[in-house]
């Protein structure tokens, strides 16, 4: 068994969209572990830009391998590495055996948005929406630097606890051109309350045929952020039929929990369920 540097001959085999020849890595490692000849494993590193306390990594690997290539990226800088785990893949395995914790569980959150029970659910959210005179608008009515200022402070909150944000200028930046990039601003939405934003949906999109939307709780202490919340989700729902969506989202918010386990139809994806760990 060896572990070496992605070579660029080892990216048409293996087919995996975030695999990069290590040498074409601007700032981080690049590693596939092979067996006789054969590459059973391919991870990634990204070295991050900004204080955070972790860096970003990626893991493909067959069943029994992959636990060497992550230690090796895992000593590759002092920070540890924090990386999605699906359950029952061999990644799971590769990540326990080389001493992973499990920082967050996210549940299945995976909706078939042209579905009957869906769809009503959403327009019995828009419809007390309506009654309760909670407005959304799409993304697309606010500036990008607008939209930034919502995004930050909820994201700041929501991994003060297991990943600090050390540098918010230059993660506000990341989200900037991450955003300029795959934001789709008509299905992103922001529900607001007396004229006030409260909670919104960024869907980012689509991947591999499938929306991504991330709730955030703009003013958690407003009366009405569960309202606004369910508002801006069925808003979004309803504009991105007949596209799939997979939720991306935190298991420690109380809101978003609630409402995903009501949604009907919810069902495991490809992103979901899935296990945040670290490995130091």
């Amino acid at each position: 068994m060896t572990v070496r540097p992605a070579l660029p001959s080892d990216i048409a085999p293996l087919t995996i969209p975030w695999l990069t020849p290590d040498e074409d890595l601007e700032s981080g490692v690049s590693l596939v572990e092979e067996v006789g000849g054969r590459l059973v494993a391919a991870g990634v590193r990204h070295f991050t830009r900004t204080k955070a306390a972790q860096d970003a990594a990626e893991l493909y690997c067959e069943e029994g391998h992959g636990a060497p290539l992550l230690r090796e990226l895992a000593t590759a800088a002092k920070r540890p590495i924090m990386l999605r785990i699906i359950p029952g893949t061999p990644a799971e395995s590769a990540a326990a055996a080389a001493g992973a914790r499990v920082i967050q569980s996210v549940p299945a959150a995976y909706f078939p948005t042209t579905h009957a029970q869906v769809q009503d659910w959403a327009r019995r959210q828009l419809d007390l929406a309506e009654k309760e005179e909670t407005k959304v608008a799409p993304g697309s009515h606010f500036s990008m630097d607008v939209l930034l200022d919502l995004w930050m402070a909820p994201y700041l909150r929501m991994h003060a606890s297991w990943a600090p944000t050390q540098d918010v200028h230059a993660t506000r930046e990341s989200f900037g051109a991450r955003f300029a990039q795959d934001l789709d601003l008509e299905r992103t939405r922001i529900a607001t309350v007396d004229g006030g934003p409260v909670a919104a949906v960024f869907t980012v999109g689509p991947f591999d045929g499938t929306f991504m939307p991330i709730l955030i709780e703009i003013k958690p202490e407003h009366p009405g952020r569960e309202r606004a919340a369910r508002a801006a989700i069925a808003s979004m729902l309803t504009a991105t039929a007949p596209t799939p969506v997979e939720f991306d989202g935190h298991a420690d918010e109380p809101v978003y929990m609630r409402i995903l386990k009501e949604i009907p139809q919810r069902t495991r994806g490809k992103l979901t369920p899935m296990n945040l760990v670290e490995i130091n």
